[in-house]
């Protein structure tokens, strides 16, 4: 586990290991929480709106399933 220390600006240097895993790249983002008191850093992407683009893709559609179920309801009234 690699260890780093705080300056006395309390920067820390990612190690470059783990810079490579996450394609951390020079003035990118990180969002920083706290949880159980451990600090987590987030990469955030560069462009989040193209980074979730098609993560649904293979989940069925909620607008598809809504219409099929209006269109269900009509043919019963």
């Amino acid at each position: 586990m690699p260890v780093v220390r705080t300056s006395s600006k309390f920067q820390i240097a990612i190690p470059k290991a783990i810079r490579n895993k996450l394609h951390i790249k020079p003035g990118q983002k990180l969002s920083i929480t706290e949880s159980d008191g451990a600090i987590i850093l987030t990469p955030i992407p560069p462009d989040p709106v193209e980074f979730l683009c098609g993560i649904f893709e293979n989940e069925p559609s909620m607008a598809n399933e809504l219409i099929r179920d209006r269109r269900r309801d009509i043919e019963h009234e």
